[in-house]
């Protein structure tokens, strides 16, 4: 298993782990193609509430129809968090494979998995495409005061006007689900070219179909290398601008008169921040029930948990930089955006955000000996996870809510609306989707990348220096 035999190292046994090469392969195809009663009630539990999510999408398509956007505003709220998290968790694993970062390497897979949510992200998609107001007025009155005839949006006089916003956002959808996939396998395939040797069944043939010519050899090695460092850049680039478009499409252009550089950043950092928390919360659970605790040591919780600190602090600043923005501007439209989106109609949900989204993880990483533990980033993860999702649920509902998107602006601060009982349905559905879709995925490709796990163990091992004992860590290059 993991030769922990460094206990008198200042830094404690389970800081860093040392798996056995030779049975690394071994024991992850084991626990991957065991069915433990946890995992088949999990499957169970959130293919419930996915049917019960559907059941909720029917009554709301049949009771309400796609001609009016505001029905759908907490479908649209949904689609964003799921999006906004599992979107930019395979980042993850390009980002920290690109840094060489040595900790980094349990969670790659942990991250890259998030890859298989891309597909049900596009068919969560589709019905935004038919409730999204059009761009032209379409009852608008001549020389009527506060009247558009042209709804502000991104897509002010482009040519292709027919095929945007609609057909541009499924296309990047799209692409970003195919690159995700395509990262995934292409870190997949040399350990599915040496599953597919001890592998049975449904799992051979596919082990087998989609590690193809796979031999080890040093030039693909080299190959692979350089399509993980490329496609991880333009995973990257293509994330972050479809983040502003999402973000700009459907929300800030459906509130009139909000015009705000900021807030595509927002939501960007919102999704970065919420995606890492997501893997500690996972990486924790492998740990201590998954039987990984031999491959997941506390120093990925303590790295990881110095960037989710970084990134609570980013986010607090770019929500103070916006708010601070707009209350010194000080414009009637202005104001009631604040209003309406901070401190009335949904400015409860505003506190909660930041409590969840900065002071609690905030609070909980400031600590050092908790980010040397595994349950304290793990539990600054479930933090700002319930912070994104209210973050989602106050801006998409409002956006959705906030009245006549062909006003030239917010004349008065809308109510807030809460969920009905299909609302709460659609919700849980879009939730327990996205966790069927990732726990039936790790059922076919394992959580630890094999072949990173065992790069690592040959870069390191417990030296002695003086009356201390410290890891001795190679370099790679």
């Amino acid at each position: 298993m993991a030769a922990n035999s460094h206990s008198e190292s200042h830094y404690g046994p389970e800081m860093w782990v040392f798996p056995v090469k030779s049975q690394v392969t071994r024991e992850v195809s084991e626990r991957t193609s065991a069915m433990p009663t946890a995992v088949t009630a999990g499957l169970a539990v959130t293919g419930l509430l996915f049917i019960l999510g559907v059941v909720g999408f029917i009554m709301r398509a049949t009771g309400d129809g796609f001609g009016e956007h505001g029905p759908w505003g907490y479908y649209a709220a949904i689609f964003s968090f799921v999006f906004m998290v599992t979107g930019s968790a395979p980042l993850a694993a390009a980002i920290f494979r690109v840094t060489k970062s040595h900790w980094r390497r349990p969670l790659t897979r942990v991250s890259e998995l998030f890859a298989i949510v891309g597909i049900f992200n596009i068919i969560l998609f589709i019905p935004l495409m038919f409730v999204l107001p059009d761009f032209r007025n379409p009852e608008l009155v001549p020389l009527a005061a506060n009247q558009l005839d042209l709804r502000r949006t991104i897509w002010f006089e482009v040519p292709i006007g027919a095929s945007a916003p609609n057909l541009l956002n499924m296309l990047g959808i799209i692409c970003i689900a195919l690159c995700a996939l395509v990262l995934l396998w292409l870190s997949a395939v040399p350990d599915m070219a040496q599953a597919r040797l001890q592998a049975t069944g449904f799992r051979r043939s596919l082990y087998g179909m989609l590690a193809g010519h796979w031999h080890g050899s040093k030039s693909q090695w080299l190959n692979q290398k350089a399509g993980l460092a490329l496609l991880g850049a333009f995973y990257f680039m293509l994330l972050v601008f479809m983040q502003f478009t999402i973000s700009s499409d459907y929300a800030q252009s459906l509130i009139p008169g909000w015009k705000d550089s900021i807030f595509p950043v927002i939501y960007t950092l919102t999704g970065f921040q919420s995606s890492l928390g997501l893997m500690l919360v996972i990486l924790f659970v492998l740990r201590r029930w998954g039987g990984y605790k031999g491959y997941i040591g506390i120093s990925l919780f303590w790295s990881a948990s110095k960037i989710l600190l970084g990134l609570s602090l980013l986010w607090i600043y770019h929500m103070f930089s916006f708010g601070i923005t707009y209350w010194y501007g000080r414009l009637e439209v202005e104001q009631n955006i604040l209003k309406y989106l901070l401190f009335q109609s949904y400015g409860w949900l505003f506190l909660a955000n930041i409590i969840f989204s900065f002071f609690l993880p905030f609070l909980t990483l400031l600590w050092n000996p908790v980010r040397r533990s595994d349950w304290g980033p793990a539990l600054a993860g479930v933090w700002v996870v319930i912070g994104a999702f209210l973050f989602s649920w106050r801006i998409f509902v409002g956006a959705f809510n906030a009245g006549d998107v062909y006003n030239i602006g917010l004349e008065h601060v809308p109510a807030f609306v809460g969920p009905d009982i299909w609302d709460v349905l659609i919700v849980l559905g879009g939730l327990g989707g996205a966790a069927f879709v990732y726990l039936l995925g790790s059922r076919l490709i394992p959580f630890m990348c094999v072949w990173e796990v065992k790069e690592g163990a040959m870069y390191q091992y417990m030296g002695t220096f003086m009356r201390g004992r410290y890891l001795v860590l190679a370099k790679p290059e």
